[in-house]
């Protein structure tokens, strides 16, 4: 859907009310925060696991080195993709305007920008995780 199509819904939606509907957006982008957050939770989790046992998993066999490494690495660039991408602070009041359609235009805009990061973010995650469960599989099928 267009960005100025949602805005109309969201206008009519909110009956006009613009307190709520900047409110609806702000929420939308407290999701996009939030799942943020647990994408980088989960990424500590692996790269502290890696810390632990990573030399283990390295010394399996070089198919599992090459994938331990590139799936922290990759697990590394989601987790900077997100917090660039996502958690990049612009507040919300930086973009009103007098013009209350206008404003919602580029608060929409902003919301969908940051949910593509995230997107991209949760891409590389799970393509780095891949990686690095294949090089622990890997070694427990060594021992």
């Amino acid at each position: 859907m267009a960005v100025a199509d949602e805005v109309k819904r969201i206008i009519a939606l909110t009956q006009g009310d613009a307190v709520k509907a900047y409110q609806l957006v702000q929420d939308q982008l407290s999701v996009l925060v939030l799942r943020t957050q647990v994408m980088l939770s989960l990424s500590g989790i692996v790269i502290t696991v890696t810390g632990f046992s990573g030399k283990a998993i390295a010394q399996t066999s070089e198919l599992a080195r090459v994938l331990v490494a590139s799936g922290i690495l990759i697990v590394l660039a989601a987790a900077a993709v997100a917090i660039g991408g996502v958690l990049r602070l612009r507040w919300l009041t930086q973009e009103l305007t007098d013009d209350f359609e206008q404003t919602l235009v580029r608060m929409v805009s902003m919301r969908d920008q940051k949910s593509k990061f995230l997107t991209a973010a949760l891409v590389l995650f799970v393509f780095g995780f891949a990686c690095y469960c294949v090089a622990i599989a890997l070694m427990l099928l060594a021992t």
